[in-house]
């Protein structure tokens, strides 16, 4: 059985040996006197005062998210198109200027999922 196939197969019920790490594109721009990202291939977007607050924001809003994921029992179906998504992220030339781009990792260990860049 594969790493991926032991995540997620209940919600907060089994562990996992090991571990899989996510990339995830992250977007972030400044509008208005505030910093805002957003996690491109999830639904989840943030703001902060400051590039770091937002950028501590979407980290936090990322792990959030996958929690309540893996809560419904779907981690697995995420991991999957995330993974997917990650071998599609824009080439140095598609990356539009005046935005800023991070990589954020997501990480799933056990019955604890985490984001850190």
């Amino acid at each position: 059985m594969s790493l991926l196939s032991k995540v997620g197969q209940g919600p907060m019920t089994h562990s996992i040996e090991g571990s899989v790490a996510i990339p995830i594109l992250c977007k972030f721009w400044s509008e208005d006197g505030v910093w805002n990202g957003v996690a491109e291939p999830l639904p989840v977007a943030v703001f902060g005062e400051t590039f770091e607050e937002a950028k501590d924001n979407l980290r936090d809003a990322i792990t959030a998210h996958l929690e309540a994921v893996r809560e419904v029992g779907d981690l697995n179906t995420t991991i999957e198109s995330l993974l997917q998504s990650a071998k599609n992220f824009l080439s140095v030339e598609d990356i539009p200027t005046g935005r800023t781009y991070a990589r954020i990792e997501a990480r799933v260990t056990g019955d604890h999922v985490y984001a850190f860049s």
